[in-house]
C-alpha cells in the first residue's frame, strides 16, 4: 500500500468526481482529459487504501469511506481555495490605507493631483503621508511604508524603482531684490548670482546639494544665510529679504509667486530623475500596484 503524501489536485478531482458521479463530467468541469481524472483517482485510491468509487448503473456512487471524506475535503478546499487565488483589487469599493513616504516636494506638487485622483477613483481609501527620512528604506521594507517619493538616485536591490519625471532648478528671489530686473530679464550673471546671501533646503542625503556640488566643480561657493528643513518655508523667507533660493522648477511653479520672481541659474546644474521606490515584498501587492500606476499616470 503506498501512503505517499497526496497533493491538493487529487482531492480537487475527487471532489469533482463526487459532486458529478461521473469521470466524463469531472474532466469536463476541470478542463482535463479523462485519463487524467482516471490516474488522479487511481493515485487517491492507493493513498486511502480503498476503492473510493463503485459503478452504480450510469453513475459513480460512492463509498462508506468517501461518503465520510466529502463534506471534509469540501470544507478543506473551501478553506483553502481563497489562497490559491490571485487577490483581486477594486478601487471603488477598497477602504484600504495607503502609507506613503514624501517630502514638501512631493506634497507641494504630486500630491493635490494624487489625492484628486483618489478622491474620485479610489473614496474609501485612506492616504497616510510620512515624512522622508533616514528611516525610510526601513519602513519600506518592513512594510510601514508601501511606496516612497524620491529626489535622490534610488537604493539599490531589493528596492525596486520607476521614474516619474524629470526635474531642474531654478532660482527665485524678491520682486523688491535689487538683482530683479536682472532676473527678470534673463541677464542675471554668476557674480549676481554669488553676491548675495542664500536660503537653502537640509536635503536628508549626506552627500553636497546639486547646486554646491555644481559651484564646487567651478571652485566657487555660494554663502548660506539661512538653511531649513524644507522648501516651503523658504520661499516665504525670500519675500521681502535679499535672500536667493534655488528650488526644483515644479516646486517654484506651484508656489504663489506674487512679488516674486523666477530666474534660469547662471550656472549648468544637471537635471535629475524624480521616482517612486517601493520594496520587492510589495511588488505584486495589486492594491500598491493600482497606486503606483496610478502615480505613474498623473506624470
Amino acid at each position: 500500500m503506498n501512503k505517499a503524501r497526496p497533493d491538493l489536485n487529487l482531492l480537487v478531482v475527487f471532489d469533482a468526481v463526487a459532486s458529478t458521479g461521473s469521470v466524463t463530467l469531472a474532466a469536463g468541469k476541470l478542463s482535463l482529459s479523462q485519463p487524467a481524472i482516471s490516474h488522479a483517482l487511481n493515485r487517491l485510491r492507493d493513498v486511502v487504501d480503498d476503492p473510493l468509487f463503485v459503478r452504480t448503473g450510469n453513475r459513480l456512487t460512492p463509498t462508506p469511506h468517501a461518503t465520510k471524506m466529502i463534506p471534509q475535503v469540501r470544507a478543506l478546499l473551501d478553506s483553502v481555495g481563497p489562497l490559491l487565488v490571485s487577490p483581486k483589487f477594486d478601487p471603488a469599493t477598497s477602504a484600504q490605507t495607503f502609507r506613503v513616504g514624501a517630502s514638501d516636494y512631493a506634497m507641494m506638487t504630486v500630491l493635490p493631483g494624487l489625492v484628486r485622483a483618489l478622491r474620485a477613483q479610489a473614496p474609501d481609501t485612506t492616504l497616510d503621508i510620512r515624512p522622508i527620512g533616514e528611516a525610510s528604506q526601513l519602513q519600506l521594507a518592513t512594510g510601514e511604508l508601501d511606496l516612497a517619493f524620491w529626489g535622490a538616485s534610488p537604493p539599490p536591490s531589493p528596492f525596486l524603482s520607476q521614474e516619474l519625471f524629470r526635474e531642474h532648478f531654478i532660482g527665485l528671489i524678491c520682486a523688491r531684490h535689487v538683482l530683479a530686473v536682472r532676473a527678470g530679464q534673463g541677464r542675471l550673471t554668476l557674480e549676481d548670482y554669488l553676491r548675495y546671501p542664500h536660503v537653502m533646503v537640509t536635503f536628508r542625503d549626506p552627500r553636497k546639494s546639486p547646486i554646491d556640488a555644481g559651484l564646487a566643480k567651478l571652485g566657487k561657493a555660494r554663502r548660506i544665510a539661512v538653511s531649513t528643513p524644507n522648501f516651503a518655508s523658504n520661499v516665504a523667507l525670500v519675500r521681502g529679504t535679499d535672500l536667493i533660493i534655488s528650488l526644483p522648477a515644479r516646486l517654484a511653479n506651484s508656489a504663489d509667486q506674487s512679488d516674486l520672481v523666477t530666474f534660469e541659474l547662471p550656472l549648468d546644474i544637471p537635471e535629475y530623475a524624480y521616482s517612486i521606490v517601493w520594496h520587492r515584498r510589495s511588488d505584486g501587492d495589486p492594491a500598491i500596484l493600482w497606486l503606483r500606476n496610478l502615480v505613474a499616470s498623473l506624470g
